[in-house]
């Protein structure tokens, strides 16, 4: 009799345990974020074409992420992405048809739409340091101007992939800081100005807030 009340009282105990466990390892999960929110700053550094076109630094980008929890370490998302490039300077500019001297705006708008991955290798999702990859579409428009003359224009969508490497750091309850690198290349495409297609790459500098 002994012997049974002992062994029902070990089932009951494996069962309780395992009950716990369970609640506990569903806590866990329920405690990593189904949902992260992000929004951040972005300076960009032009490179290739995008610099032969607009050699300054863009201090004019936003970017905003929306992530969805995929599995344990991974999240699926997408990204919206907006970059400014200016310069005005005077002096002569040679085009294959000629070339021009005065006072020269130019103007390169970037916008990206990407469908994003992310893993996270440190124990909580959305947390500590990430590496992530972006594909979807780039639309880069580009403008011109000499003088008071009226601007010109030229326009083209592009495919783009973004590599990127990350942290998020705590910084209140429901609220973390994003720091972000991330290298944007697109194909080539359009018929710029100067003649021909171009690709528009650069490196971002991103800080943000990721809200839970």
């Amino acid at each position: 009799m002994n012997k049974k009340r002992l062994a029902l009282s070990a089932a009951f105990a494996a069962v309780i345990t395992g009950g716990a466990g369970s609640v506990v390892a569903a806590r866990a999960q329920d405690a990593e974020p189904p949902f992260i929110n992000v929004g951040s700053y972005a300076i960009a550094i032009p490179l290739g074409d995008t610099h032969n076109f607009v050699p300054n630094l863009s201090w004019f980008g936003a970017n905003w992420e929306g992530q969805w929890r995929y599995k344990p370490k991974t999240s699926v998302g997408v990204s919206l992405g907006l970059q400014d490039f200016f310069d005005q300077t005077r002096g002569t500019t040679v085009f294959s048809s000629g070339a021009v001297t005065g006072q020269q705006s130019r103007e390169l708008l970037l916008g990206t739409v990407m469908g994003i991955g992310r893993y996270y290798p440190g124990p909580t999702l959305g947390r500590g340091p990430y590496f992530g990859l972006g594909a979807g579409g780039q639309f880069a428009q580009q403008y011109y101007q000499l003088g008071v003359t009226n601007p010109i224009g030229r326009s083209a969508f592009h495919f783009a992939v973004a590599p990127e490497v990350g942290v998020i750091t705590p910084v209140m309850e429901g609220l973390d800081a994003v720091f972000t690198l991330r290298f944007t290349a697109t194909t080539s495409a359009g018929n710029y100005l100067g003649g021909g297609a171009r690709s528009f790459k650069f490196i971002t500098l991103g800080f943000g807030m990721a809200e839970f």
